[in-house]
């Protein structure tokens, strides 16, 4: 059976989406087969950051409401590779919580990862339908209005009993931590009261990516960064690396 872990952040602009899809991609490359769920209806983005906006056919409600199989909604990423699909969040309406669980079960049986990415703040009603063998990854940045909002997030998931709730680090400045601007790692850490899985640079290579809809450099600061959080969540022991090499 597959694993499934839903993304989410305290406050929107934290870079949940980006996290979303490159550990999505990540993940692939590492020769899984992995899905990842747009879950913000009416305000999608995934779509455009993996650059298949113009082949869409169907959503999640299609799926949830049993017009289509998961098969037939979901759709290759041409960028990342036949590893990677994709499921976009419907354009207008609400994602219908009935069903859910079934959908993530089901997909669980399918993929190797499911993915979900969920919108930004207070846990809701889609989130009490996942089962408790989700896997939560609480995404924030060092400011200390970020670090706020993920540990109400944290707590809120917490309630909820899911199998683990981790946090990823992202958009990081070592000069700004080296200069007091924003929190250290312990800090983030002690802030959030979240165990950390992973850092993400702060990195034109992620926008560029996100913007084009085009697969990060292999060789990249980012991608690196995301190779190793996908290998945590595989259940290497990869250690954190030191501030300036994120």
């Amino acid at each position: 059976m597959g694993r499934l872990i839903a993304v989410t952040s305290g406050k929107g602009g934290a870079g949940k989406s980006s996290v979303s899809v490159h550990l999505a991609a990540a993940l692939s490359n590492m020769s899984n087969k992995v899905l990842v769920v747009d879950m913000d209806a009416g305000m999608r983005c995934l779509d455009i950051m993996l650059g298949v906006s113009n082949v869409l056919l169907f959503d999640l409600n299609d799926v949830l409401n049993g017009h289509k199989t998961i098969s037939e909604a979901a759709i290759t990423v041409p960028s990342v590779g036949s590893g990677l699909h994709f499921i976009a969040a419907p354009l207008k309406g609400k994602i219908n919580p009935e069903g859910l669980g079934d959908f993530v079960a089901e997909a669980c049986l399918i993929y190797d990862f499911v993915i979900l990415d969920f919108p930004a703040g207070a846990v809701d009603e889609l989130y009490s339908a996942l089962p408790r063998y989700c896997e939560a990854l609480v995404v924030c940045n060092a400011d200390a209005v970020s670090l706020r909002d993920a540990a109400i997030m944290g707590a809120d998931l917490d309630d909820l009993d899911f199998m683990s709730v981790r946090l990823v680090l992202n958009r990081v400045s070592f000069e700004n931590m080296r200069r007091g601007i924003t929190a250290n790692i312990d800090e983030v850490i002690d802030e959030s009261g979240i165990r950390l899985i992973g850092v993400v640079p702060q990195s034109m290579d992620i926008y560029m990516s996100c913007c084009s809809g085009q697969a990060l450099k292999k060789k990249s600061r980012a991608a690196k960064a995301f190779q190793r959080i996908a290998k945590r969540i595989m259940g290497y022991d990869i250690p954190l690396v030191s501030y300036k090499k994120i």
